[in-house]
């Protein structure tokens, strides 16, 4: 008896290709601001800005097999079914990597500026609040199907809804009346507090799950799918209830970014003061500190939130960013 399964050996290992029509890629950036000088020397700013990417690359499997194809495979006697590397575009090959140039972005913003320059206390302050859509947010996203621009559409791995910034300096007035040769003057004056502190809301994630077609895009199911503060956690970030796997027939209906992974809440500060040692001699201390309140920031990086409902440890933050850190340090000048 012969088989009617087709085998399908592949003879060449994965290829990098470009399109040889790839076009450049541009971006059409536009703005509107508005100024103001304040009281106190503070000026503030309000403004919109936005952009539109056109002809952005991408790097897809231009050799996966189509879901349709996948679908209609599984539903053949399982003596019938054919390989993967039989259902590829292109036979003999396995994957075929190709530098595409049709992808698109759009990018909008409120940004809100302040800023005080004169006095002891000099600081800045920005906020800025924005959406970053694309089908494609690199060059490296594996999209589950690369023809179906419209489906990948969504927030950007890059998107961060929130983002709040202020720097500031406090140059301590007191002992300002010692003479700065004198040795009181010397160790008590000038001495500096400044620092960094940002807030900002967290990545955007799609769910996925596995099939007998393989891992792709998960169904929601329903329900609320953020936790409230006082239940969500490391090890359940989300509702994972409210995903499932798609079934065999259409693709998943889970939106892209549908999980809002951890936000940041960092304070970094630093304490200086210059020495005079001589004439031609100084000595500068610097004490910083890093996230100086020791706050747990979670999923430093791509990958800390499981998102794979298939997975052990599905829902869960892997990851964090690094606790509070301190160096010290003299700087010799002469």
């Amino acid at each position: 008896l012969v088989s009617a399964k087709a085998s399908a050996p592949t003879p060449f290992a994965n290829i990098d290709s470009i399109d040889p029509n790839l076009k450049i890629a541009y971006t059409m950036s536009y703005s509107l601001s508005v100024q103001r000088e304040m009281p106190w020397g503070v000026f503030v700013e309000a403004s919109y800005v936005g952009n539109q990417g056109r002809h952005l690359l991408r790097q897809p499997d231009v050799n996966q097999p189509t879901f349709e194809a996948q679908r209609a495979n599984l539903a053949l006697p399982t003596a019938q079914r054919l390989s993967t590397n039989a259902l590829r575009p292109y036979k003999g090959f396995s994957q075929i990597r190709m530098r595409l140039s049709d992808s698109t972005s759009n990018y909008n913003s409120l940004q809100l500026y302040a800023a005080k320059r004169k006095g002891n206390v000099t600081m800045t302050g920005s906020y800025t609040w924005s959406h970053a859509l694309t089908d494609s947010s690199s060059n490296t996203d594996n999209l589950e199907d690369p023809g179906a621009r419209r489906y990948n559409y969504g927030p950007a791995t890059f998107d961060r809804r929130h983002i709040f910034v202020a720097t500031y300096t406090y140059r301590m007035p007191f002992f300002n009346k010692l003479k700065s040769k004198s040795v009181a003057g010397n160790l008590l004056r000038g001495w500096e507090v400044s620092g960094i502190t940002r807030f900002q809301s967290g990545q955007f994630y799609t769910p996925v799950a596995n099939t007998t077609i393989g891992s792709r895009r998960a169904d929601y199911l329903g329900g609320d799918i953020a936790l409230a503060d006082d239940v969500r956690n490391q090890a359940k970030w989300f509702n994972t209830a409210a995903f499932g796997p798609a079934p065999e027939d259409r693709r998943g209906n889970a939106r892209v970014g549908s999980i809002l992974g951890p936000g940041r809440n960092l304070w970094d500060l630093s304490l200086r003061k210059q020495f005079t040692l001589h004439e031609q001699y100084k000595l500068q201390f610097r004490g910083d500190m890093f996230n100086a309140f020791n706050h747990v920031n979670l999923n430093l990086n791509n990958g800390g939130l499981i998102v794979n409902q298939a997975a052990n440890n599905y829902g869960t933050i892997t990851n964090a960013a690094p606790g509070r850190q301190v160096q010290l340090g003299l700087r010799l000048t002469f």
